[in-house]
């Protein structure tokens, strides 16, 4: 898990949310309220949102990307899980429901984000171990 993950509000431009996707590596922000989950925009959501490039001209794009709110096109309710979640079960519903990422919640408060990436850390880190171990 990632904990304090970077968040966004629900009407930023979706421009912030991209911004932040590409300054600072990561490809999911969860959407909060004062803290509280309200939904998850991904990297993906966004570059199916933006306009082309190749039709569209710099402006264009930058006026779409500044004046439309990231709640029009973020994931309401999105699956979570909390601290207390097993690896394995987390790894399950990741796996079941094809997502990337799930938030983890605190009640209603994000306090991080599992993803696809710190699953496979997790499996590299066993299997060191095991391999250290003589396995």
């Amino acid at each position: 898990m990632t904990p304090n993950p970077i968040v966004v509000e629900p009407e930023e431009p979706l421009m912030r949310a991209l911004e932040l996707i590409r300054l600072r590596g990561v490809r999911r922000l969860p959407v909060t309220v004062g803290g509280m989950l309200v939904g998850l925009i991904t990297e993906g959501d966004l570059k199916r949102a933006e306009p082309s490039t190749l039709t569209d001209s710099e402006a264009d794009f930058n006026r779409v990307m500044e004046e439309t709110p990231i709640s029009r096109i973020m994931i309401q309710n999105p699956v979570t899980t909390t601290a207390d979640t097993s690896l394995l079960e987390a790894a399950d519903i990741l796996l079941n429901t094809k997502y990337g990422a799930l938030p983890v919640v605190a009640g209603t408060t994000v306090v991080g984000i599992l993803t696809d990436n710190d699953l496979i850390r997790a499996l590299v880190d066993a299997l060191r171990e095991a391999k250290a171990a003589g396995g």
